[in-house]
């Protein structure tokens, strides 16, 4: 009796010795997978330049656009639309593309 329990002890501490080294071998694959992830991502990111300027809001339809895009408007900056154009009593212009 002592004999077959002393013999299934031992497989099922073979079963979780095998799975415990299963486990470790992926959570490293998993960091050496998230490292590569992560300096790819610095290199994609070191070759961008900063180009974004100020941002603005229109006061007719609250929209918010780059300052340079923006429309002078007579109560403030406009976002380039048609109806807030028209809204706001600046004229014919064209709206931007």
């Amino acid at each position: 009796m002592r004999i077959r329990a002393a013999r299934g002890a031992l497989t099922v501490g073979k079963v979780i010795f095998w799975l415990v080294i299963v486990f470790v071998v992926l959570f490293a694959l998993r960091l050496v997978n998230a490292s590569k992830h992560r300096a790819r991502n610095r290199e994609r990111t070191a070759g961008r330049t900063s180009e974004v300027g100020a941002m603005t809001r229109c006061v007719d339809c609250g929209v918010y656009l780059p300052s340079a895009d923006a429309t002078a408007g007579p109560r403030g900056p406009l976002c380039g639309d048609a109806k807030c154009l028209e809204r706001a009593g600046v004229g014919s212009r064209k709206p931007r593309d």
